[in-house]
């Protein structure tokens, strides 16, 4: 099986619509690339470079990941495999890079109930030789590990007011409700915050989580002013864009404290606490669905947008679909419809804007031997991606498959070094959950597609 085969169909659906209706309807301005293997001989004065990894596994039930082995495929430039080894159990690996070695792919299976899933993750065009960890999500999602909250001497003194900042809605303190405010540990620290009826008074406390019992609150336990966030300066809270959605993210260093969703006119989670938290964030987005011939494609474009202390965001210009872009995604769905490629995509998304220094590709499929198959890889904005070859690490005895989705992501993170660098530092982000160095987010901006077979 080669895995281009598998995706022809959906492929051919989503060229027809990226050109209004024909794959010929316009010409494509692309730079086509066939991979070729590199014939140059090594320096025999030069030493052997040692490739280093390392594989862990994260579970929604923890922000600690665990090592787990996988299997490590070296590829040469077009897909084949020239050697594989395994990590070991602390899920890491060190060992000389096999001779014209241009891919490395991590495969990890794990048993979620009664479901196999297979995980791959491929670094193209490898350059640099310590590639961190690589995370894999696989085990099944669990009930997050409560905190609850014991309200009765903050209703006593403050019945008038609402308590904010937990999962659920906000929960009025004159009749609060024992099961409706409580949170997910996942971080050792977190933000609450209470308001009058008019906003007048709006104060925020720093929580500790650790321990056990519920989480005792005073009115004294607030004493952080809040500062109200303009939402309306953010790109997509325009009247135009009556769906879109916006987050709002406070972070101490590393450590994520707050996460709220603003819904409709209910300003009580449009707050921030300067005092409180080193940076916060506003995320918005809108997304679009359209239903096309044998599938759906969701379409949407996200900012990150720096908050001031003052409340007002640094407004981030969004990656819009416009002429540039429309050309750059005929020409990544042509290349996985062209039946005659050795390549599973040939893109350049480069042009669609300065910025963009990484893109994303995400496919999953189920089938009978493998089960469910998540497979990631992440590029340069220009790149080639061959119809990869994994050995025995992925069953290929299979004709058809189901489930099949493609997620792209073209994204202009804030980073100015070299891809290897700006794709470790990435990795980092994903290792470390809620404890993650977020200054790529500043200014980003990434637009999206997500594409379903239709049941």
């Amino acid at each position: 099986m080669k895995f281009k085969g598998l995706f022809l169909a959906i492929s051919a659906a989503i060229t027809l619509s990226a050109c209004g209706g024909s794959s010929g309807d316009k010409t494509v301005v692309g730079n086509e690339q066939q991979t070729k293997a590199n014939a140059s001989k090594p320096d025999p004065n030069k030493p052997t470079p040692v490739f280093s990894v390392e594989a862990t596994l994260i579970n929604d039930c923890s922000a600690v990941p665990n090592p787990t082995v996988a299997d490590v495929i070296f590829h040469n430039a077009s897909g084949q495999v020239i050697a594989s080894a395994k990590t070991g159990a602390d899920g890491k690996l060190a060992q000389a890079l096999p001779e014209n070695t241009h891919h490395v792919s991590l495969v990890a299976k794990s048993i979620g109930g009664q479901t196999l899933h297979t995980q791959l993750y491929t670094l193209l065009d490898i350059t640099n030789t310590d590639y961190g960890i690589i995370e894999f999500d696989q085990k099944p999602s669990c009930d997050c590990p409560r905190k609850s909250l014991d309200l009765s001497a903050l209703s006593a003194s403050q019945p008038d007011y609402y308590i904010s900042g937990f999962i659920g809605d906000d929960v009025p303190l004159k009749a609060p409700v024992p099961d409706a405010a409580y949170f997910c540990e996942e971080s050792k620290h977190t933000i609450l915050h209470i308001s009058n009826e008019d906003y007048s008074d709006v104060r925020g406390g720093l929580f500790n989580l650790e321990g056990d019992g519920p989480l005792e609150l005073t009115d004294n336990d607030f004493s952080s002013p809040g500062v109200r966030v303009n939402i309306a300066a953010l790109p997509f809270s325009k009247a135009e864009y009556p769906e879109s959605r916006v987050f709002l993210s406070s972070f101490n260093d590393k450590e994520q404290l707050s996460n709220h969703i603003i819904l409709g006119a209910n300003p009580r989670n449009k707050f921030i606490f300067p005092d409180l938290a080193t940076t916060s964030y506003a995320y918005n987005a809108i997304t679009e669905h359209a239903v096309l011939p044998g599938f759906d494609m969701y379409t949407s474009s996200a900012t990150v947008n720096t908050i001031a202390d003052d409340g007002q965001p640094a407004s981030t210009t969004p990656l819009l679909f416009n002429s540039a872009f429309q050309n750059a995604f005929e020409q990544f769905a042509q290349s996985m419809a062209d039946p005659n490629s050795a390549n599973l995509f040939d893109y350049d998304f480069s042009g669609v804007d300065p910025r963009v220094n990484m893109v994303a590709i995400t496919l999953l499929w189920e089938d009978t031997a493998n089960g469910k198959v998540r497979w990631e890889v992440m590029s340069k904005p220009q790149a080639t991606i061959p119809d990869f070859e994994f050995g025995t690490s992925v069953n290929t005895n299979v004709t058809s498959v189901e489930g099949i989705e493609i997620n792209l992501d073209v994204a202009a993170l804030n980073f100015s070094g070299e891809f290897d660098a700006l794709r470790r530092e990435f990795q980092k982000g994903d290792a470390g959950n809620v404890y993650t160095d977020t200054s790529l987010l500043k200014g980003a901006a990434v637009y999206s597609f997500e594409i379903e077979v239709s049941e």
